[in-house]
């Protein structure tokens, strides 16, 4: 394979690694404080403004380094096909852009939750409508979702993608589907940051495998 697709499956591994750190980290802005035991709504009323714009902000470029990690997704399923792998690639771009969305929802979640804090008001109640785009948000990104897992997990198990065939454990959709269990094996902070970003942390885990396994094809 010549040097400059190497290097271009490499960057973009990369680039998916960043994007979820990035985009964690985002998420455990907005969501996470050690050991609390408080509602979404009720932690983030309590969060400085700049703590929610930085996570915005945070979201936007791991959305970003997500959208460039769709290069190393098609250069791996490429070996099954061209439309096969430009599915595959434009199906997880869509994921990416619905978790860039997804995330400014979240700060509209975190604006409404504070202000209702300064002024008295019944925080949950107020948090509702961004809670509600959430929701649906998430809802229409499962569509994309399954595009991607069902037959990327065939490609691999298949043999024909430039993975090897154990690499269909690190495809999002396994440990996606083993959460509970993921979850119950951790403990103390640990256990809190995943559970906090855990959809990051599934996407940190496929990208820096798949980059591994792909860094001298």
């Amino acid at each position: 394979m010549p040097f400059e697709t190497i290097t271009i499956i490499r960057l973009c591994g990369v680039a998916g690694i960043f994007g979820a750190l990035t985009m964690g980290l985002g998420d455990l802005l907005y969501n996470h404080i050690p050991g609390s035991k408080q509602t979404l709504y009720e932690k983030m009323s309590a969060f400085p403004q700049k703590r929610l714009v930085t996570a915005g902000i945070l979201g936007l470029i791991g959305s970003w380094l997500y959208f460039f990690s769709v290069f190393h997704v098609y250069y791996a399923f490429l070996s099954v096909g061209k439309l096969f792998a430009l599915a595959m690639a434009l199906s997880f771009a869509l994921v990416a852009i619905a978790y860039g969305v997804g995330h400014a929802s979240y700060f509209a979640i975190g604006v409404a939750a504070k202000i209702a804090h300064d002024n008295q008001l019944d925080v949950t109640s107020v948090g509702k409508s961004g809670e509600a785009l959430f929701s649906k948000i998430v809802l229409i990104t499962y569509v994309p979702v399954a595009v991607f897992s069902l037959p990327t997990m065939y490609g691999v198990i298949s043999g024909r993608s430039a993975y090897p065939i154990w690499m269909f454990i690190f495809l999002p959709i396994v440990p996606y589907l083993l959460r509970p269990i993921i979850l119950k094996t951790l403990r103390g902070r640990v256990h809190e940051l995943v559970r906090d970003s855990y959809d990051n942390f599934v996407l940190l885990l496929y990208f820096f495998v798949s980059t591994l396994v792909l860094w001298n094809i």
